[in-house]
């Protein structure tokens, strides 16, 4: 009968990672929809569910059971790689803040360093600039709350 019981919540533990992962995607889509670069995001994030269920189900089933060695070494990896590109995730967050504030949009000014352009694309994990030269500006997202950023806005059109 446990058996059984182990299937039902299998079963119940997949469909609500189903469940998570669509409400995710669709709050990306629909929230930070402007914002190029969240497909990474999105895989990143399926991946961590993927990752997730199977250790559950690999718990639940009893497969990890003799296999606690591979399992510590998978979590030592796992921090790894998280330390390696933590970097990344910093931008990926930082992105994040800066399209939900209304600090800044596409179309301003902005000054980092010395180096002025008007903003064209907000990127999950970069600000993407052209300078009066016509040379285009990679401004990673994680400089907007580490350095001193200027930000001219652009002017509204009045009627």
């Amino acid at each position: 009968m446990e058996f059984n019981d182990n299937i039902i919540y299998g079963l119940i533990s997949i469909v609500i990672s189903i469940v998570i992962f669509f409400s995710i995607r669709g709050m990306i889509k629909t929230k930070l929809k402007k914002l190029k670069g969240t497909q990474k995001m999105l895989k990143l994030i399926s991946l961590g569910i993927v990752i997730t269920e199977v250790t559950y189900l690999g718990i639940n089933f009893g497969i990890f059971q003799h296999a606690t060695e591979v399992i510590a070494s998978v979590g030592v990896a796992f921090a790894l790689v998280v330390w390696a590109i933590q970097n990344n995730l910093k931008n990926m967050v930082a992105g994040i803040g800066i399209y939900l504030n209304s600090e800044i949009d596409i179309g301003d000014i902005i000054e980092v360093e010395g180096n002025k352009g008007v903003i064209i694309e907000l990127h999950l994990t970069k600000i993407t600039a052209l300078d009066d030269d016509g040379v285009k500006m990679f401004i990673p997202t994680q400089k907007y709350h580490e350095e001193v950023v200027k930000i001219y806005h652009k002017q509204k059109k009045s009627k």
